[in-house]
């Protein structure tokens, strides 16, 4: 399942050299993560209802050229690995005239309660842990 995300660069996302700056892509991330969900039809407010929280436990960038103001930016979330317990989404983004990568990168996750406690997602919500691996790469 291919899902792009796309976004439009503001001006307030840019530094004084006028890039965006590197902490926004984490909530770039973030927000595809959320689109990728909703188009697997189980988005954050359906996991949370269910008392599912997916907090994060790393991100990793690698960052290959710098996008602008005005700047349209592709970006494609993927499920890169996911056994049950952890989840790990895959990001790819490019610039949308002429596809340059912009960066690749992951978030690394666990399922866990409202508690934090962990949490298996097969055992306990086993058509969750279905959608997640029908859209494994």
């Amino acid at each position: 399942m291919c899902i792009n995300y796309e976004r439009k660069i503001n001006y307030y996302e840019t530094d004084k050299m006028g890039i965006v700056h590197h902490s926004n892509y984490i909530r770039f991330l973030e927000e595809a993560r959320c689109y990728m969900l909703n188009k697997m039809n189980i988005p954050y407010s359906y996991l949370e209802e269910q008392g599912i929280m997916i907090p994060v436990l790393g991100v990793n960038c690698s960052f290959k050229q710098p996008v602008t103001f005005d700047d349209v930016i592709l970006i494609e979330p993927y499920i890169k690995d996911f056994n049950g317990i952890r989840l790990t989404v895959g990001y790819n983004i490019k610039e949308k005239n002429n596809k340059n990568i912009i960066l690749i990168g992951e978030t690394k996750h666990c399922f866990t309660d409202k508690n934090l406690k962990p949490i298996r997602i097969q055992k306990n919500f086993p058509q969750i842990y279905d959608t997640f691996m029908k859209h494994q790469s």
